[in-house]
């Protein structure tokens, strides 16, 4: 049986900030911070969306009518999420419109919570047990405030969104494919609504063990030789920030293939690099950042074509790594050239930093706030601009702790 995706949509939230200016503000040498970390802008969220609003906008921009009705599962995965018991995933069913009969649920695995859903997702359409239906799949975060900080130049966060089906017009899974690596570490972390904390020198090193273990273990399964310089076409990194890719490729081609300095980077142009894109306009992309790398290597790939292999390389503190394979499939590029995704990112209002501190400052003020209702009118009037009669989903206010949201 062939699963896999077929639509796939991103949403990069509708403001951004400028690494460059931050790193002017922070007193840091602009240039390399952009080469250091690979990204030229971070998505930032207004007041009025949230980890719900984020992932029912990626869904809308996605799904017709007829996609709604042929749903019969919904999942989220979230590091970002609004509650602690009730899923977001209620609330997503509830704003895409989706039947009763949609069985949903949230998952949480910090950044591997978006692959966790999808392997969910891909296991019960090649069950059998879905009846025909289609799953649907949502990963959705954003960054805590991290003012002033070394992480402040790693932040940013985006939604998407996957219809998984038996009629793949983007990529059909390998299934029997798939090495997992796991330990118990607490490398990044948030222990409250509030905190997001961590070593990160201790993550980057379990980020390269999770990726050569689950490598290895990826070779073990397979079932027949994999060769690492002509079995993949393009290789799709998790992306905590996209300089990351170079050194976990960096890693396994020392292992597996070794190249001399140029022909390194070379091959991480080739190879690696159009699976980047997007991250470099929103930033770091949690547990989208598989989905987000599917999308970018679809459309920024000049050469790209159905028969093509991708590797993916998905990781999650705590701590889980998991290499799988994915065959491009001939409706790629027509798919998502239809959800224009570059042009979308365009429409983002760029900030300053100040008006990006204020942000962040006020977005604190709302965390585990029993009562509120967001300023719609900071920002030049953003919402009436950019909001207003578009359909989009936003979050209108909390009262004693519920919260109401509703189409712009």
């Amino acid at each position: 049986m062939r699963v896999g995706v077929e639509k796939l949509n991103v949403y990069g939230t509708s403001m951004f900030l400028d690494q460059r200016d931050l790193a002017v503000a922070r007193g840091k040498d602009p240039a390399k911070v952009v080469e250091d970390f690979l990204i030229n802008t971070r998505s930032l969220n207004p007041p009025w969306e949230d980890a719900v609003t984020m992932g029912a906008n990626a869904a809308l921009g996605m799904l017709s009518e007829e996609d709604k009705k042929d749903i019969g599962m919904l999942i989220v995965g979230t590091e970002g999420s609004v509650d602690f018991g009730k899923p977001i995933s209620t609330n997503i069913h509830k704003a895409l419109g989706l039947g009763p009969n949609v069985r949903n649920f949230e998952t949480k695995f910090a950044c591997y919570s978006g692959v966790a859903a999808l392997d969910v997702a891909v296991n019960w359409v090649a069950s059998g047990l879905n009846h025909g239906k289609k799953a649907l799949v949502i990963a959705t975060d954003f960054s805590r405030a991290h003012l002033g900080a070394f992480e402040e130049f790693v932040m940013g966060g985006a939604a998407t969104a996957a219809l998984v089906s038996t009629n793949p017009q983007i990529v059909e899974f390998e299934l029997q494919k798939k090495g997992t690596w796991t330990t118990d570490i607490y490398d990044t972390f948030r222990p409250s609504a509030r905190a997001e904390v961590g070593n990160n020198e201790v993550s980057l090193f379990s980020y390269m063990d999770a990726a050569t273990g689950s490598y290895a273990n990826y070779l073990e399964n397979a079932g027949e030789a994999v060769d690492f310089d002509s079995s993949f076409k393009y290789f799709v990194y998790h992306t905590p920030f996209p300089g990351i890719a170079f050194q976990a490729h960096r890693t396994l081609t020392r292992d597996h293939a070794p190249k001399k300095k140029q022909e390194l980077k070379d091959d991480f142009e080739k190879r690696v690099n159009p699976a980047l894109r997007f991250a470099a306009r929103v930033g770091s992309t949690y547990g989208t950042s598989n989905f987000t790398g599917l999308a970018s290597v679809i459309v920024n790939s000049d050469d790209i074509k159905a028969g093509d292999r991708l590797a993916f390389f998905a990781y999650g503190s705590g701590a889980l790594g998991e290499f799988y394979s994915g065959i491009v499939q001939s409706g790629a590029k027509a798919t998502l050239a239809a959800m224009d995704i570059h042009a979308k990112l365009d429409e983002r209002r760029r900030c300053t930093v100040k008006e990006y501190e204020f942000i962040e400052n006020l977005r604190e003020t709302y965390i585990e706030n029993p009562e509120f209702t967001p300023d719609f009118s900071i920002l030049d009037g953003w919402y009436k601009k950019h909001y207003e009669g578009s359909g989009l989903l936003v979050l209108k206010g909390v009262k004693d702790w519920y919260r109401t949201y509703d189409f712009a």
